[in-house]
């Protein structure tokens, strides 16, 4: 990150609180109140060729190297002219004389992809599969990235690795649980992007390669808890096909989105009034698809209604066994919330 003060000659300050400008990467902010001014882009320094004053078409072209993609094997550098092009042309957008064409692309055959991928084979296939299990799980740009740099760091510290895709696999979810902007996957759902391109994972094997790797990444980690899974549940929920004509079937004058903010607010009160040390070291995943179904029940008792969603309907939404749900409810949260039920 580059901070640089601002000349003091240009009497630039923040219009809101009048503190002094700085320049934070690519933005002007305010030191006081942390306004952004404006967004700024800083010339590149990366320039291999000096300004020429008679030719203004090379004034404000550069090339520079691509450089290597944390979670992408490549070359050093970038293709000759683009990747599939035939006719090759110089700095100007001129053709190459045909000697020269001949040159040039004999230097291009030669690095060819076989070429800057040699000693990277499995690494290049490894991010392959990376870039497509990413997709399949609409993961964000930092998870991707992360579980590539968890990947390469591992090899680079284990003599021996007994199933690349299953390391893979366990770098996604260690990955994921490390990031809090979207909601974090399962290692069940992970196995299954897997098994879905063809690949023999399963949940047994990303958890031997946790226990068997993991001390090479050397980073603190915390369990997750049912806050972090309740929005992403009550989404899939909203969105069962059926929900609507229960909606319907019940008499409830709510629409959908309304049904959603109150089970919502509902749910996080009831996860304030479960402690920690009630949940009991519950698989805190199942333990929401519970709070859920208990939601709607207190919901029905507040506004003298009966209840919307049954426990098949967030059963087949959020794909937990519907013994499951009714275990937890049963035996942790209907104890606790007796008195609020009847």
């Amino acid at each position: 990150m580059v901070t640089d003060k601002i000349n003091n000659n240009e009497n630039e300050s923040c219009p809101e609180c009048g503190g002094n400008l700085i320049h934070n990467s690519f933005e002007k902010i305010c030191t006081k109140c942390g306004l952004v001014i404006d967004i700024f882009f800083k010339e590149s320094s990366f320039v291999s060729t000096e300004n020429n004053k008679n030719n203004e078409r090379t004034l404000s072209k550069q090339y520079i190297a691509l450089g290597e993609r944390i979670d992408f094997i490549g070359g050093l550098g970038s293709y000759i002219d683009y990747e599939n092009s035939m006719f090759l042309k110089d700095k100007a957008g001129r053709l190459l004389r045909p000697n020269e064409q001949k040159l040039f692309r004999r230097l291009k055959k030669n690095y060819d992809q076989l070429l800057r991928l040699k000693n990277h084979e499995t690494e290049y296939r490894i991010f392959n599969i990376l870039n497509k299990i990413s997709s399949y799980l609409n993961l964000n740009k930092n998870i991707r990235d992360n579980a590539a740099y968890y990947y390469r760091k591992i090899i680079k510290n284990e003599v021996k690795v007994v199933n690349n895709i299953s390391l893979i696999g366990f770098c996604i979810f260690y990955a994921a649980r490390k990031e809090y902007h979207n909601a974090p996957i399962t290692i069940k759902e992970i196995s299954e992007a897997f098994q879905n391109y063809g690949h023999r994972v399963n949940p047994r094997l990303i958890l031997r390669d946790g226990i068997e790797y993991k001390h090479h990444i050397k980073d603190e980690n915390f369990p997750h808890k049912s806050e972090d899974y309740l929005m992403r549940l009550i989404n899939q929920v909203i969105n069962h096909k059926d929900l609507e004509e229960r909606l319907k079937k019940k008499y409830v004058l709510w629409s959908k989105r309304e049904f959603q903010n109150k089970l919502t607010i509902q749910s996080r009160e009831i996860l304030k009034k479960l402690p920690m040390k009630q949940r009991g070291g519950r698989n805190p995943f199942i333990l929401t698809g519970g709070i859920i179904y208990l939601a709607d029940k207190l919901l029905a008792k507040k506004f003298f209604q009966k209840p919307v969603l049954a426990q098949w309907i967030i059963s087949e939404a959020t794909n937990i066994a519907e013994y499951s749900i009714r275990d937890h409810y049963v035996n942790v949260l209907k104890p606790i919330f007796r008195q609020s039920i009847r």
